[in-house]
């Protein structure tokens, strides 16, 4: 493999690695991460032209996939141990990352001037991020191995998982906690349970690749509106990230301090991902 194919896909390892080890913390949504590393795009278009390009394709999705895994294992430890020691700061964070990704979310709608079309999609985005509220914690408390009787709430299960993995906006742990497995497919994942892995992982799997080419000719075919309705999912995500203001005068230094960085490090990498495929 040349040398600029082996550090092009080292970057993709790198970006699924981020995605994975963020990911795992309720309210954080693993679609705007890739949004914001620049590769939700090229998912989704790899996914739906799988076979036109099968080897290319397959090796970038391979790469993001099994460092997106390795993420999950590794360094989300790490990063939810700081959201347990310093909720408010890490909180705060996310929540800057949020709002550095809006400009470029916007600009990603092409709008020059107001849409109806839109600001409904935008709307609709929110609200949906909202009734998932309606849905209780633990409504299917999925927590021993495979048996028969459950199929159907994994592959219930499998659907909401797609949705939070492609859809920006929706965490991808806030479903799990839904569906009651938060602990539990994090410990599947430490203790390699392939059983309840692949009991979770192939719905998932099936749903999603019909989702992805779901969203990829919306993506084509709608870009204004599909692109709204995204940032409407965004915008909403922060209600679920968000765990209550500072309470002293350190805090609330080290809050503003972790929002902005949070704001201006996600616009140094847009603004980076954005001016690279200019160049292309």
């Amino acid at each position: 493999m040349p040398k600029n194919k082996i550090t092009e896909h080292a970057v993709y390892a790198l970006k699924g690695f981020t995605i994975g080890s963020l990911m795992t913390v309720p309210g954080v949504s693993g679609g705007t991460l890739a949004i914001i590393l620049g590769i939700y795009d090229k998912l989704l278009s790899a996914v739906a032209t799988l076979f036109s390009d099968f080897k290319k394709n397959i090796i970038f999705l391979f790469t993001v996939a099994i460092s997106l895994l390795l993420g999950m294992v590794t360094l989300s430890r790490l990063i939810l141990l700081a959201l347990e020691l310093t909720p408010v700061p890490v909180s705060f964070f996310f929540i800057g990352a949020i709002a550095g990704s809006v400009p470029m979310l916007f600009k990603k709608t092409g709008l020059k001037k107001f849409s109806i079309s839109c600001f409904i999609c935008a709307a609709v985005g929110i609200a949906c991020v909202f009734l998932l509220d309606l849905i209780p914690d633990g409504i299917l408390e999925i927590n021993g191995g495979f048996q028969i009787s459950q199929i159907p709430a994994f592959i219930v299960c499998g659907i909401a998982l797609a949705i939070a993995v492609i859809v920006p906006g929706v965490s991808f742990s806030h479903i799990l906690m839904i569906f009651g497995i938060y602990e539990r497919f994090y410990q599947a994942l430490s203790s390699l349970d392939f059983i309840f892995l692949l009991s979770v992982g192939v719905p998932t799997a099936i749903a999603l690749l019909a989702l992805i080419r779901l969203f990829d000719f919306l993506l084509k075919k709608y870009p204004s509106q599909s692109y709204s309705a995204i940032l409407g999912f965004v915008v909403a995500s922060v209600k679920d990230i968000y765990v209550g203001l500072p309470s002293d005068v350190v805090m609330i230094i080290a809050s503003a301090a972790a929002l902005a960085a949070g704001f201006v490090a996600v616009l140094i990498v847009t603004g980076i991902f954005s001016k690279k495929q200019v160049v292309k």
